[in-house]
């Protein structure tokens, strides 16, 4: 009968370490994923490259080389500039890479746990999607399976399998992440932060994105799809709070609707995928600075060279009509000297 461990309730690092044994023993181990339940084996140790031993008949699988580091696997199978920027975008997470150069589609995990333990291996790992199309129990799993690692309750696989060409991709199997989401990865990020979200940086987001359709010539909700995904966030900023009466009303006049808007902070995940974050304040950015030292985007101010746009909360509507024509005026300067369109 397999041995269960909680991988919310265990050390991670112990548990990782008892997984690597068992692979190194030639045993199986299931463990949980971003897309479900997976059987892990050592591929060296199979006799049969597309299934591990001691699986009933009637239980298909399907399988995967998971790296741990995405340059691992592209230094078997070389990719141009183009598809290493891809793959950079979507790694680690549930998308299989198919490639010429390679038997069995790659995969970096998201999900700590089998991530964990390709850390300590530090060599490929074979993963076997359990390919029921919904949850799968890890109860009913095999005897043949020496360690099951559980976790909560996860999304029902598979990986999505995608096949690049050079600047181009297409996804040849339909699985957990879906092509709008896969756009949404792929696109440029931009993030406006002030303090609390709801009156410089929403404003902020809602002028940009409606400045950059219109020179796109499409609708706000099409940016996505057109490589663009706009948002704003506050260093101090709760969850959930709406913008202020005073920045709808402003931003109303100059055809934005703020009614949807709800306050975020600016987190370590939200930056750290940020292409562009534009601060109203230079106390921000020395605030971003600090709190995240290693930033993935540019890091700018909206007004440049002219300052600090002061935050208009407590004033009247002709404070927040001067600040949002302000906005406005340096969101232009803004998308042209980022190169959009």
């Amino acid at each position: 009968m397999p041995l269960f461990l909680d991988w919310r309730q265990a050390a991670p690092d112990d548990l990782a370490r008892q997984a690597a044994e068992v692979l190194a023993n030639g045993d199986i181990l299931a463990l949980p994923s971003e897309a479900g339940y997976v059987l892990a084996a050592d591929p060296t140790r199979l006799s049969d490259p597309n299934r591990p031993p001691g699986l009933p008949d009637d239980m298909t699988v399907g399988r995967l080389d998971a790296y741990f580091d995405p340059n691992d696997f592209f230094a078997i199978a070389p990719a141009t500039p183009a598809e290493l920027a891809l793959a950079n975008r979507l790694w680690p997470g549930p998308v299989g890479w198919v490639h010429d150069g390679s038997p069995f589609p790659a995969w970096v995990p998201s999900h700590s746990a089998p991530a964990a333990v390709l850390a300590i291996r530090q060599a490929p790992l074979a993963l076997f999607e359990l390919n029921e199309g919904r949850p799968y129990d890890p109860m009913s799993l095999p005897e043949s399976i020496a360690l099951v690692v559980t976790d909560s309750p996860a999304r029902p696989g598979p990986v999505t399998l995608l096949r690049p060409n050079d600047t181009r991709w297409t996804i040849i199997r339909a699985g957990v992440l879906s092509e709008q989401d896969i756009q949404t990865a792929l696109a440029r990020k931009i993030v406006f932060v002030c303090t609390g979200n709801t009156c410089r940086s929403p404003m902020a987001e809602g002028l940009f994105k409606r400045r950059l359709a219109e020179r796109l010539a499409c609708a706000v909700d099409e940016l996505p799809a057109r490589g663009f995904v706009v948002n704003s966030a506050g260093i101090s900023a709760p969850v959930g709070d709406p913008a202020t009466a005073e920045s709808a009303d402003a931003l109303r006049e100059f055809g934005v609707d703020l009614s949807g808007h709800r306050s975020r902070p600016a987190s370590a995940d939200l930056v750290a995928r940020a292409d562009d974050v534009i601060a109203m304040t230079s106390s921000h950015l020395f605030a971003l600075a600090s709190k995240y030292p290693v930033l993935g985007g540019s890091l700018r101010l909206l007004c440049g060279t002219d300052g600090d746009l002061d935050d208009p909360i407590g004033g009247g509507p002709d404070v927040y009509r001067l600040c949002a024509a302000t906005i406005r005026r340096h969101v232009d300067r803004l998308i042209t000297e980022m190169g959009l369109p």
